[in-house]
């Protein structure tokens, strides 16, 4: 398997045994939430992928971002969203470690450097909060 579907599956398996997290709409997926109901988007953010040794056949580091968009329904203010988007902080918080194993049984650890709350917006009938999560694991 090939290491950005390691890391989208191990952050996605996070993410969905994270206790209080509503329906997920996961990349790529048709999904039509109904008025009134709370989900949550995530999307892998690839960044960079850099040696991180010099050498033949060097270790490399891989960045990037998970983004999980929480939706509510807009028009009550931001408590909702806010409670949403902590359960997503909480769950990723600063310097944890996700193991993974794959069905090759391949097992991978992806380290979490921060999960930080952004901004709010209405988008359509909800209102938006990004939580962004940076991510870093050293592979192949």
């Amino acid at each position: 398997m090939a290491i950005y579907d390691n890391i989208r599956s191990a952050l996605e398996v996070r993410l969905s045994n994270v206790s209080g997290i509503p329906e997920i709409a996961y990349e790529n997926v048709n999904y039509s939430p109904t008025t009134d109901t709370t989900f949550v988007v995530p999307r892998m953010v690839p960044v960079s992928r850099r040696p991180a040794v010099r050498g033949p056949n060097p270790q490399k580091r891989y960045d990037g971002i998970f983004r999980v968009s929480c939706y509510v329904a807009e028009g009550n203010g931001p408590s909702a969203a806010d409670d949403l988007a902590n359960l997503v902080i909480t769950a990723f918080d600063a310097t944890t470690d996700i193991s993974y194993t794959n069905s090759d049984a391949e097992t991978i650890i992806v380290s979490i450097d921060y999960a930080e709350r952004n901004e709010g917006r209405a988008v359509d009938n909800w209102y938006e909060v990004v939580v962004d999560i940076g991510w870093y694991i050293f592979a192949q």
